[in-house]
């Protein structure tokens, strides 16, 4: 089904109060009430705090009176009751399709899906990718892993959705990649903003050619910090000759991606209207905070109509800012967002919060020298005066040039977060891994 056909366009042109009352009340009354009658794991939680089936009936069904669920809570749920835990709120035989997520400790999270389910990921995945101006006679080279991660399949999907043709490349083989982009002259590409400076280096090893060369058009990308930087889009931009647009915000827990820019660029668009109801909280105090221009606080999440695993309240620890609320000049009339960082990461320097995504920004300034790697060691107990900063270099450098990187990244993250760091320079994949992650803060 594509996107015209799929997609009611005016509930992204309605208001914030109109689509609550039209769409999101009955959707949420509808759904606590399925949760508790369905899912061992939410009747559990909501009888501890009070509220049984006489609640159901009071007429009163607020958010508000509802528990916050944690990522660690879901992790426990599937290990004491594996495979999905008590969560689960359909039969087995309803799930069709199964993804892997990142946990803790490396502890995976299975997430489940029902057909229903799988459509409404596609049908907000599609609101995200016609947002950022991929259309049906887009051909796109999408390099995303297709290995149980939800990004691969799931985005594959939804770009199909929007009605575009999609080469399933995904990850490996540059070379043989490069091949099949000179064969078939993709419009677009899907990716991480960092694969991009692994295929520039092989089309010219390879193929000695420039980015321009292929003649691709649009690059949506996600994954990663860095694209809404000025600096890092416009050398992108002026390599490839390309629209760079950040398009693939999402939560895999909650829902595959729901945001990103339009022609615009000013802040993410929130996708997931009458899918997903956003909330923005206090992340010290739980409390609840207005969504308008220029706030800031934590993205809390519950599922509207998911059957398999839906969440209530679920806290993503992410931290954004609201850019703008109200009618855009692209015609949407929801919020826009700007992560900033994860709220259990961040950091205080002499006053000053500091998420560890706003040093990648600064070190993804520098592609050919750094593969965009770090750690943060902190000694002591806060406050902290200044910040450690492990950074991985893509090779050796003579010390005279390791001295001068040096100074530059310092002088670059005081001048940009006005904070003091001490960069040690080390070589590739000398930082330990945590699977295939680099876990940004070590504590001694």
């Amino acid at each position: 089904m594509k996107y015209q056909e799929m997609l009611d366009k005016k509930i992204e042109t309605m208001s914030m109060g109109e689509l609550s009352q039209k769409i999101e009340k009955p959707l949420l009354s509808r759904q606590i009430k399925r949760v508790f009658e369905n899912s061992v794991f939410y009747r559990d939680k909501f009888k501890k705090n009070g509220i049984n089936k006489k609640y159901f009936t009071s007429g009163k069904i607020s958010i508000h009176d509802l528990p916050f669920t944690e990522k660690a809570e879901i992790i426990e749920d599937q290990r004491t009751n594996a495979p999905f835990g008590n969560l689960l709120a359909v039969p087995a035989d309803k799930i069709i399709r199964i993804h892997r997520t990142s946990g803790y400790s490396g502890r995976p999270v299975l997430i489940a899906l029902t057909a229903n389910d799988i459509k409404d990921t596609h049908e907000a995945g599609a609101r995200m990718f016609w947002c950022a101006g991929v259309r049906p006679d887009d051909i796109v080279v999408h390099c995303l892993n297709y290995c149980l991660w939800i990004g691969g399949i799931t985005d594959h999907l939804s770009l199909e959705a929007v009605g575009a043709t999609v080469i399933p490349y995904g990850v490996g083989n540059t070379k043989k990649l490069l091949e099949l982009m000179i064969q078939l002259s993709p419009t677009a590409i899907s990716c991480t903003p960092s694969y991009l400076r692994r295929l520039e280096q092989v089309l010219a090893e390879e193929f000695r050619m420039k980015p321009n060369e292929l003649g691709i058009k649009k690059g949506v990308f996600g994954g990663e910090a860095g694209i809404q930087d000025p600096v890092i889009r416009n050398s992108i931009e002026k390599k490839w000759d390309m629209r760079a647009i950040d398009a693939n915000y999402g939560v895999s827990d909650v829902l595959s991606a729901f945001g990103s820019e339009c022609d615009v660029r000013n802040g993410l668009h929130y996708h997931a209207q009458g899918i997903v109801l956003p909330e923005l909280i206090d992340p010290v105090t739980g409390e609840k905070l207005e969504i308008k221009a220029g706030q800031t606080g934590e993205m809390v999440y519950t599922n509207l109509k998911r059957e398999a695993q839906p969440l209530i309240r679920f806290r993503t620890r992410d931290t954004v800012e609201i850019v703008h609320v109200g009618k855009c000049p692209c015609g949407r009339s929801g919020f826009r967002f700007k992560v900033l960082g994860r709220s259990d990461d961040m950091l205080v320097v002499k006053g000053i919060n500091v998420f560890p995504a706003a040093i990648q920004t600064v070190l993804l300034r520098y592609p050919e020298e750094l593969n965009g790697e770090f750690e943060i060691v902190l000694s002591g107990k806060p406050p902290y005066e200044s910040l450690s900063v492990k950074v991985e270099i893509r090779k050796d450098m003579k010390p005279c040039d390791a001295r001068r990187l040096k100074c530059k990244i310092e002088n670059d993250i005081k001048e940009e977060l006005t904070v003091k760091t001490v960069i040690e320079l080390v070589r590739e994949n000398s930082i330990p891994r945590e699977g295939d992650k680099v876990k940004r803060i070590r504590r001694i």
